[in-house]
């Protein structure tokens, strides 16, 4: 019933909204699978990638993870703690002996619900690498290329409860940015709105106090990116991408997420250095190749830290989970300025996806550990 309720007072928005705006949100062309169930069919039809569930959210839905490519592991992996080997003075104790020659390459999207347009590029670039197209039918031969050197993961919809709860918006280019803030974040029940970022100040968000969750909160109100399992009990969705990491063991984890268009994001701040050196070192390929294409999102960092400085974040998490490289990338939504239409969003999307798979085959993803013994 309460979800029922949830159902109906979106679709009472929808109908103000697109009288008001004229933009159709639930409308997108085939090539723009944006949804659970299309995203879901879309993974299961292709050739060669397995589709399967890795866990369940707190809403008890499928969280979906879609692999093409051969695992490789190494061996003589003695330690199943990344700091325990790198004190011990040998990090393959952990990571196991000698270098994949298919290195592991994992997407995980929609961490925030309605943050969907980097989902739809991974699943493109799947489609690029399966079939040599993009669902439009462009041909990327370089993504192609380095892609089919990797073995891919893709987690479309990791917080599956946001976007389950939205799922019949599909794309929002155009949308006003009041009323995307309504979707991905909710309004409490005295009539107060909550906003970016001070609706990090309650947590887990009451469910009893507000209109409706947005989509940045998975069904037991908690925003997944600051789940980071210390001294609490994580939240389901979190276990599950752990426990997966840890056995899938990639070299590298790009996290999905969208806004203007900032692309990847600073140094985490509590990964190695030379891991900060290479997020740097990625971030600057990435903005200058989308610069050179002409995309309308083409900046690199000028930040040292996340915007709230030194903080704890999942992508630290993952990095002490399995050791990968972390890269969270902010792609651009259309809800906001430029890019203002799906062609070019995804243009824009794709061209950071190839960088990043181009660089990780030129260079490696991980760098190499210093010995400290």
């Amino acid at each position: 019933m309460a979800k029922k309720k949830a159902r109906t007072r979106a679709n009472g928005w929808f109908r103000k909204y697109k009288s008001k705006s004229r933009v159709d949100v639930k409308k997108a062309p085939k090539w723009w699978p944006s949804g659970p169930e299309e995203a879901e069919a879309f993974l299961r039809s292709l050739r060669g990638v397995k589709a399967s569930e890795i866990g369940r959210s707190a809403g008890g839905r499928p969280i979906l993870a879609a692999e093409w490519g051969k695992r490789e592991g190494l061996p003589g992996r003695t330690c199943s703690s990344l700091a325990s080997a790198i004190a011990g003075g040998s990090p393959e104790a952990f990571y196991g002996e000698g270098e994949r020659k298919r290195q592991g390459f994992c997407f995980v999207g929609a961490a925030h619900g309605t943050e969907i347009e980097g989902t739809v590029a991974a699943l493109n670039f799947l489609n690029v690498v399966v079939n040599g197209k993009d669902l439009r039918g462009r041909e990327w031969p370089r993504m192609r290329r380095e892609g089919r050197k990797l073995r891919i993961v893709v987690i479309p919809f990791f917080n599956i409860d946001g976007r389950a709860r939205f799922a019949e918006f599909r794309q929002f280019v155009g949308v006003e940015p009041e009323d995307y803030r309504w979707m991905s974040q909710g309004n409490w029940k005295n009539g107060e709105k909550l906003v970016w970022p001070k609706s990090k100040l309650v947590s887990p968000i009451p469910k009893d106090e507000v209109t409706h969750l947005g989509s940045y909160f998975n069904d037991n109100g908690v925003n997944l990116v600051y789940d980071a399992g210390l001294g609490v009990e994580p939240q389901p969705e979190t276990r599950a991408l752990l426990e997966y990491l840890r056995e899938e063991m990639p070299d590298c984890v790009m996290l999905s997420h969208t806004d203007n268009g900032s692309l990847c994001q600073p140094a985490d701040a509590y990964v190695p250095h030379h891991y900060q050196q290479r997020q740097v070192q990625i971030g600057a390929v990435v903005g200058a190749r989308c610069k050179r294409e002409g995309a309308k999102k083409h900046g690199i960092t000028q930040r040292l830290v996340s915007y709230a400085g030194q903080i704890l974040y999942q992508t630290d998490l993952v990095y002490h989970a399995c050791g990968a490289l972390p890269l969270l990338v902010e792609y651009p939504c259309g809800y906001q300025n430029y890019p203002n239409n799906l062609n070019d969003i995804l243009d824009n999307c794709m061209y950071v996806i190839e960088e990043v798979v181009a660089f990780g085959n030129a260079y490696r993803f991980r760098p190499k550990d210093p010995k400290w013994k």
